[in-house]
């Protein structure tokens, strides 16, 4: 197991290796501990021993962070993944991560690698409510707190806007230089216990895969609501554009999105999109629910993405006049028969049916504008 953080301080637990990552890059092999036994990374090993020991577990410290400040950049933490697979760890705990929509890409590519060497990483949401890579990516185990949890409680309450898993308690009482002390209610101090729980299955099965620790995960777990930033709230106005596609079969809808999705990345667009299509979806689409308040919906998704371009697809009919949100209505061939030429000129829907998706895309840019 690794700890990515702002170090490991031997006291918490029995170390294989420690490794500082500087902000040039340069990997240092550290001989002697040079941070606090209350350092970050060490209550996060400390509260993955109370739950599962650590004796007969090779730990690794990889520094990322600054200790004075718990910063660091998407460089070191892109670097400590490589340290991780040329170490050959299987379980990587985060309790840091991103908001910053420019370290979002880089992290995917990142991400998925580890994933496909076989890598499993439990990472903890950000304690702002909006987005945080790498918990939200899909194969990442993401760990919010649940303040009304203690110990070693937590909750399945997988939610598929954000890809979060599980609620766990971030109240631990650990013994400190013998000194009890209580952790903060926070993100941080609950992935660890969902780390514990991963590694004590791994100890009975080393070659378990992530499914099969997810289920085991999830038929462990209480049941519960969730609570925090991911409940109802007021969200601000959406002030950015909003394109529902509409009327289309799921195939053609499916690969309609898919273009205008790579045609606004390829030109620098932060677009976000979500459709209600099954089976497995695009890296970072998010499940449009059948019964959504689109309103609503998009202007949750405008919270926790701070996006530029949010893109939504349903498969079912959805009329142009329901919805306050939505800029600009795209109708393929089955919405056709709906239109009435009033709605069709009144600058906020786009027929499509017979256009290429280039023609598509080119439309789309000049009404929004």
């Amino acid at each position: 197991m690794a700890v990515l953080d702002d170090g490991v301080h031997p006291q918490a637990c029995p170390l294989a290796g420690s490794f500082l990552i500087d902000d040039d890059l340069k990997v240092t092999a550290l001989k002697e501990a040079d941070v606090s036994p209350c350092s970050h990374g060490s209550m996060c090993a400390r509260i993955v021993g109370r739950y599962t020991g650590l004796d007969d577990v090779e730990v690794f410290s990889i520094q990322i962070l600054q200790g004075d400040t718990w910063r660091g950049n998407i460089g070191r933490l892109l670097e400590a993944f490589k340290l991780c697979v040329s170490l050959d760890i299987r379980l990587i705990h985060l309790s840091v991560g991103t908001y910053v929509y420019e370290d979002f890409a880089k992290l995917e590519k990142a991400v998925r690698q580890l994933l496909d060497s076989h890598r499993l990483l439990v990472a903890a949401a950000g304690n702002r409510g909006t987005v945080t890579y790498p918990a939200y990516l899909p194969g990442v185990i993401g760990v919010k707190c649940h303040p009304g949890l203690v110990d070693n409680e937590y909750i399945y309450c997988y939610n598929p806007f954000t890809r979060i898993h599980f609620q766990a308690s971030a109240r631990h009482r650990l013994m400190i230089e013998g000194q009890e002390m209580d952790t903060p209610v926070s993100n941080s101090y609950a992935a660890p216990l969902v780390t514990a729980k991963v590694l004590s299955y791994l100890k009975g099965n080393p070659e378990l895969e992530r499914n099969e620790i997810l289920r085991m995960l999830t038929g462990d777990a209480g049941r519960g609501k969730m609570l925090g930033n991911s409940g109802i709230r007021d969200y601000p106005p959406v002030e950015i554009p909003v394109v529902l596609l509409s009327g289309f079969s799921a195939g053609r809808l499916s690969e309609v999105m898919e273009f205008l999705e790579g045609c606004l990345q390829r030109d620098d667009y932060d677009v976000r999109t979500a459709t209600n299509l099954s089976g497995e979806r695009p890296w970072e689409e998010t499940a449009l629910p059948d019964s959504a308040d689109l309103d609503f919906f998009s202007a949750w998704m405008a919270w926790y993405f701070a996006c530029e371009i949010i893109l939504l697809g349903s498969a079912s009919y959805i009329p142009p006049d329901r919805y306050g949100n939505v800029s600009l209505w795209i109708y393929g061939d089955r919405g056709v028969d709906f239109l009435k030429g009033n709605v069709v000129t009144d600058g906020q829907v786009l027929a499509v049916d017979g256009l290429s998706n280039i023609e598509i895309y080119r439309s789309m840019l000049a009404m929004l504008t």
